[in-house]
């Protein structure tokens, strides 16, 4: 017994040697950081001294693992000195070329966009860094990957940085929509309201800047979402504006021009990257609206760090691709006319028997009061004549009820009650009414006159208000 175990003993030791032969490190390059990486190779002796000069020597020498792009000495050469005498500007050169993580030349399908550790996106092909072409590739080492390029790659402005370049009024414009919140959470409390109960703040703590445009389209400073901005020539900018001043009555002059503005220019940043070489003859803006996109109107492109801007003199939007119809869906209320009610509210999932397509509406059911109602809350909405549709499949009752449309008053008559028939899944005239004043509205669809279980039900998949425009 003793010498077998003596035997398994010798036979697990030799398993263990073996074991530490297989799982020793036996790559040199293993072994070897970034920055010693580039310190052995004279040609990037440039960009060595300039990780120095700016810290960033520390951070590819440290164990986290980061690709580097390195310029050559030679693409180096022509770098502008306000960049090379300036720490910051240099900072931020160096920062274009290192990003977070190892990445090889067979990744990109056919490109990846990465954050560089300046904070600006570069995108990385299988054979180069932008427009720098990698002369020796995958070099990996302990903490990463070297890429070694012919030229240096500039940090980018982002699509706002452009825009404050240029002299253009569409600058002066966005500029206009800044305003200012109350964010409590930075605000210093003073004490609170005895009649309120609310907190009282210092005066001129707690205040954020916004700004209209960026509440419709996204922030154009965000480097991490692309944009295609269209950047116009004043003359076709305040043309564009000119189209709207019939859709903004009642507003103050002031009041005109943020509507003028914020309406013309949301639609002219849309979300994602579209190149010259991919470009459609219309864009279609966040909110469905069509941009023609002229190639003849095009004075110029720039690539940005998150997207592209197109200089154009004309981007002549149809004032009927502008002004579009309103659709509301049933199922999306800011409110009822009692809170008491909420075992007679169903939000239902249906099924057209037609069409066999899924569709969610809004079904009010034995309620038993007189004129129930159901109200959204519509904003900004152009002053202009509306005709209003309808879809109340009312697909489960066994008697037709009626129900009534109402603006900004529940008691108000100016519509008449309609039919809502059994199983009808096509949409229904219900009238049409104006909008003196560009601003909010409040729809209000209203039950029956009566407090009879079925009589006075409400139910209501969508509502389209479509504009009649000149």
């Amino acid at each position: 017994m003793l010498v077998l175990f003596g035997a398994v003993t010798l036979h697990l030791s030799g398993c263990k040697d073996r074991l530490e032969d297989y799982t020793q490190i036996t790559d040199p390059a293993m072994g070897v950081t970034l920055l010693e990486k580039i310190d052995s190779n004279p040609d990037l002796s440039t960009f060595s001294t300039y990780l120095q000069r700016t810290g960033y020597d520390q951070v590819i020498a440290s164990s986290k693992k980061y690709t580097v792009w390195a310029p050559t000495n030679q693409a180096l050469q022509g770098l502008d000195a306000a960049i090379v005498n300036d720490s910051a500007s240099l900072s931020a050169f160096v920062g274009n070329h290192i990003v977070h993580q190892a990445y090889y030349t067979n990744m990109p399908a056919p490109e990846l966009r990465l954050q560089a550790l300046n904070g600006k996106f570069v995108k990385f092909y299988s054979t180069r860094l932008e427009d720098a072409e990698i002369q020796a590739a995958n070099q990996f080492v302990g903490n990463g990957v070297l890429h070694v390029v012919n030229k240096a790659v500039l940090p980018r402005q982002n699509v706002w940085e452009f825009l404050q370049s240029t002299s253009y009024k569409q600058k002066e414009y966005i500029q206009g929509l800044n305003y200012t919140v109350l964010d409590p959470s930075k605000a210093e409390q003073t004490g609170v309201d005895p009649l309120t109960g609310k907190p009282i703040y210092k005066p001129g703590t707690g205040l954020v800047p916004r700004n209209y445009l960026f509440d419709k389209t996204g922030d154009l400073r965000n480097e991490e979402q692309e944009y295609t901005f269209i950047l116009l020539a004043d003359a076709a900018l305040d043309a564009e504006r000119e189209k709207f001043r019939p859709f903004t009555k009642g507003a103050t002059p002031e009041e005109e021009e943020r509507f003028a503005s914020v309406y013309v220019l949301k639609d002219l940043a849309i979300k994602g990257l579209h190149t010259p070489d991919n470009l459609p003859e219309f864009l279609l803006s966040e909110d469905g609206v069509k941009i023609p996109m002229d190639k003849g109107a095009i004075i110029s492109h720039h690539y940005t760090s998150n997207g592209i801007v197109y200089v154009m003199s004309a981007a002549d939007v149809k004032i009927e691709d502008k002004i579009l119809p309103v659709r509301v869906e049933g199922e999306t209320p800011a409110g009822f006319s009692r809170t008491d009610k909420t075992n007679n509210i169903a939000y239902r999932i249906r099924r057209n028997p037609e069409t066999q397509e899924l569709f969610n509406d809004l079904y009010v059911f034995n309620h038993k009061v007189n004129r129930f109602h159901v109200r959204y809350h519509l904003p900004d909405v152009y002053s202009t004549t509306y005709k209003v549709y309808w879809v109340a499949p009312n697909d489960v009752q066994t008697l037709p009820f009626k129900q009534r449309f109402a603006v900004n008053d529940p008691a108000s008559e100016a519509f008449p009650e309609t039919d809502v028939p059994l199983k009808n899944f096509e949409e229904v005239y219900v009238g049409e009414f104006t909008v003196d004043n560009l601003g909010d509205l409040n729809i209000y669809i209203v039950g029956a006159d009566n407090g009879v279980d079925q009589i006075n039900s409400i139910n209501v998949d969508y509502f389209r208000l479509v504009p009649q425009l000149p």
